[in-house]
């Protein structure tokens, strides 16, 4: 039931084919490079794979458009994290899960959504899936910007650490990225890197 779902939202929105396993995959690693236990990483890797559960609530014409959103459009897009919550409240064996789904985009600094949680209030999970996320975001092809190097990536994450992430997140993540357990897909011929934008 979880990789249905998975592939609903996968298939919702086809520039992101495979993001939700892929983010699954990287949060599974970065979660035993910070030493978490059997159950916990368990946890981040269901609450992974279903991070974006609320991107089925958001209109095909946000979620799909080429280029940049308008204000309005983005503030409708940053609903996805509360939309998810929701959806997967009912389910009382994934509610371990829910603060996953509604937090990957909170910040460290405090300025995330959708509850801005700073720091440590910030959910370890959801710490974890952010950094992965935002990884896959930036080493694949989206319509704002073309897939960016494993190295060239690894070095903003870092330069985001204390800011926008939890420090040790990021060290577990280049970690995992040093042990080979952290590879993005192969990058297509002629993909050059670009410089970041903010990614959703």
């Amino acid at each position: 039931t979880i990789k249905t779902l998975a592939a609903a939202i996968d298939a919702k929105d086809p520039y992101t084919n495979g993001h939700s396993e892929r983010v699954s995959s990287y949060s599974m690693a970065i979660a035993r490079h910070l030493g978490l236990n059997f159950d916990d990483v368990f946890h981040v890797r269901i609450a992974a794979i279903l991070h974006d559960v609320g991107k089925l609530g958001i209109k095909d014409g946000i979620l799909n458009k080429p280029g940049g959103l308008t204000d309005e459009e983005y503030a409708i897009m940053r609903r996805h994290p509360g939309i998810g919550a929701q959806i997967m409240a009912p389910i009382s064996k994934l509610k371990t899960i829910i603060p996953g789904i509604r937090n990957h985009h909170e910040t460290w600094d405090g300025n995330g959504y959708p509850d801005k949680l700073k720091g440590e209030e910030i959910p370890m999970v959801a710490r974890i899936i952010g950094v992965a996320d935002t990884f896959d975001a930036m080493t694949t092809n989206r319509p704002y910007q073309e897939a960016m190097t494993l190295e060239y990536v690894t070095a903003k994450l870092r330069a985001m650490a204390g800011s926008r992430f939890d420090p040790k997140v990021v060290d577990a993540f280049v970690a995992a990225v040093e042990a080979g357990d952290v590879t993005p897909p192969k990058r297509e011929a002629g993909d050059e890197t670009q410089p970041p934008q903010e990614v959703s």
